[in-house]
């Protein structure tokens, strides 16, 4: 694939890698969210039951990044916080229970708070909806804390974790957003042949990438939690590229991760996307933001 039709497909975005030492910070997922006490906690509003706390980002720490490359588009805030709810029911289906408006939140602040337990009558994360436990029988209602540092990537049109070598053009974007991760953090550990799965499970990495011969051809996988904000949204069975067509805003991605909690997954190891319009952004209307789940 020319180099000129792998840059066309190409865009800015930030990146939240998880941080080794699960240190504290503002920007994370799961934990407890630092909502000032002045800011109601998010209800489901069919329902009334409140939503899941999924991340938090600090917006005065994050690198700059240019917003679909246009010098006049609307931008983040420069401070303040945004913190992410959503109700996570066992079906995943947000777009049902009143719509993801109804289902999914997006607060800004403008401070920190004290952290903040939620609301005693929270159900269980994967509950049945209108109940406060059945579906997963997950027994838990806050994700683990999971710290993040920010770094800005290139995502690309069309990206597959997992591509056969003789996909070129698969293949080539696939090289073009490794490249990119390595350029911000160093180089990934690869893992191929023979013991290429003791090595990997020793040696325990965050990110990483594996390749494979099998008779049906060599393909390599990229394993990184897409975690970001901008850019371009981790397409899966159409949802984002559906919903990127028109000039929609992609806010926040958080990407399925074993590593937070086995129940952090979203749609069968798929992803949360959450999105807003431009002039919604451009007028600090994050009320007006939604999200959406995609899996395999």
């Amino acid at each position: 694939m020319p180099q000129n039709d792998v840059d066309a497909e190409r865009e800015a975005a930030i990146w939240f890698r998880r941080r080794a030492d699960r240190a504290v910070a503002l920007t994370k997922l799961g934990g407890l969210p630092t909502l000032p006490n002045e800011i109601a906690w998010p209800r489901q509003r069919q329902t009334n039951s409140p939503l899941h706390f999924l991340a938090q980002v600090d917006l005065s720490r994050l690198p700059s990044t240019p917003l679909r490359g246009v010098s006049d588009a609307p931008a983040l805030p420069k401070s303040g916080l945004l913190f992410f709810f959503a109700d996570m029911v066992e079906e995943m289906l947000w777009e049902d229970n009143g719509g993801p408006l109804a289902t999914t939140r997006v607060i800004f602040a403008d401070h920190a708070g004290p952290e903040r337990k939620p609301p005693d009558n929270i159900p269980e994360i994967l509950h049945a909806f209108g109940e406060r436990a059945g579906g997963y029988d997950t027994g838990m209602s806050v994700y683990p804390h999971a710290a993040l540092e920010s770094h800005v990537i290139d995502t690309f049109a069309g990206f597959q974790k997992h591509v056969r070598l003789a996909d070129e053009p698969a293949t080539a974007i696939q090289a073009a957003m490794i490249a990119s991760i390595e350029k911000a953090i160093g180089p990934l550990p690869v893992f191929a042949g023979r013991g290429r799965f003791e090595a990997r499970e020793a040696a325990n990495p965050r990110e990483y990438v594996e390749e494979s011969d099998y008779q049906s051809g060599a393909s390599r996988e990229l394993s990184c939690p897409l975690h970001q904000m901008l850019g371009i949204g981790k397409d899966i069975q159409g949802t984002a590229d559906f919903i990127q067509a028109d000039g929609t805003i992609l806010l926040l991605q958080i990407d399925s991760d074993h590593a937070v909690h086995e129940h952090f997954v979203f749609c069968d190891m798929g992803v949360a996307q959450f999105w807003i319009e431009p002039d919604d952004l451009a007028k600090r209307r994050f009320d007006k933001a939604w999200a959406s789940t995609a899996g395999a």
